[in-house]
């Protein structure tokens, strides 16, 4: 049988208890005897039972014999029922058939572009026109209800960058928070480089854990404080894969309404470089399934190759170590109440 003990260090506790108690113990004992011979010389005698009376009319008290197998096996059952309180302590269990490893854990941010551009409809879906953040922000719902073991972060950019959700492992927050999202949240252009510097920031509070960042941009050009080469050298540096997925048309020029806005397309040179320098991969999605396959290739890729301690079924066993202790000692209860002593 394969028994294992999840808190064995805590055995130690009633361990260190009796060794505590044995010098106060044998100090009482020691005390208890001076005071018995003392007793003894001005003529008033203990009963023979062992224990001491310091009363004046202790004497009168009736006194029983006490065998000595019974002091033995009085003896033995307390410390049957120690021993068996402190092995239910360490918490034993016996083990099982091994559990399934659980999903991968991974951080994975998005940074999502909401600048006016985004308001552009340049996809197609089921034969009518879509913009560019509606097509987004229903892929990443599904996106986000499919995921198992990560914890999905949001960040929401335009001029500047906002943390919308801190990593989370509760998908239906994350879905809800997507459904809010509109152009021009943040702004109406783009700064990429600012949007990068926002998530090293939190992904320093968790530098242990493996971290995945995935921009979503149609952006052509970038303002802010920062450069976006600049901040991905610093992803790089924090060993962040940086997969940027490029949203919109990368034509020279759009067909159709562009809503009085000046159409430019995405700038696919900067995307890669970005990623490149991070070891990651840049996707162009130039409709809505190519979004798709772009998260599903980004999961695939980083998976968390970390090898996993096997989990078994458990089976306590220390409420039979709790019965086996009780027992012997309420059935010696019992008996002494029978016989009155």
């Amino acid at each position: 049988m394969n028994i294992d003990w999840l808190t064995p260090y805590l055995a130690l506790i009633p361990v260190v208890l009796l060794l505590a108690s044995t010098p106060l113990r044998l100090r009482s004992v020691q005390a208890l005897s001076q005071r018995s011979r003392a007793r003894s010389l001005s003529g008033v005698e203990g009963n023979s039972a062992g224990g001491i009376f310091l009363h004046p009319l202790a004497h009168l008290l009736p006194t029983t014999k006490i065998p000595q197998w019974q002091c033995h096996l009085q003896r033995a059952i307390f410390a049957w029922f120690w021993l068996c309180l402190t092995l239910a302590i360490a918490q034993p269990v016996r083990l099982g058939e091994r559990l399934p490893d659980l999903p991968p854990e991974r951080d994975i941010v998005l940074l999502v572009d909401v600048s006016i551009s985004m308001t552009l409809t340049d996809y197609e879906v089921a034969g009518q026109r879509r913009s560019r953040m509606e097509v987004l922000k229903t892929l990443l719902h599904d996106f986000a209800g499919h995921l198992q073991g990560e914890r999905l972060g949001v960040i929401v950019f335009a001029e500047t960058p906002h943390l919308l959700v801190p990593l989370t492992r509760d998908p239906a927050l994350v879905q809800a928070q997507l459904a809010r999202l509109s152009p021009t949240l943040a702004g109406r252009v783009s700064a990429v480089g600012d949007a990068l510097t926002l998530a090293l920031k939190e992904a320093g509070k968790r530098p242990q854990r493996k971290q995945v960042f995935v921009l979503f941009t149609d952006a052509d050009e970038s303002i802010g404080r920062v450069e976006p080469e600049a901040a991905a050298e610093l992803t790089a540096e924090a060993g962040i894969p940086l997969y940027t997925i490029a949203i919109g048309s990368t034509a020279a020029s759009m067909e159709g309404d562009t809503g009085g806005l000046v159409y430019q397309p995405v700038n696919l040179a900067l995307l890669q470089t970005l990623s490149q320098r991070t070891g990651g991969q840049t996707f162009q999605a130039g409709d809505a399934q190519a979004v798709r396959q772009a998260l599903e290739a980004i999961t695939r890729q980083q998976q968390n190759t970390a090898e996993q301690a096997p989990r078994y079924e458990q089976q306590p066993l220390y409420p039979w170590l709790l019965l086996a202790g009780l027992l012997p000692l309420m059935l010696w209860q019992v008996w002494q109440r029978r016989e009155g002593v």
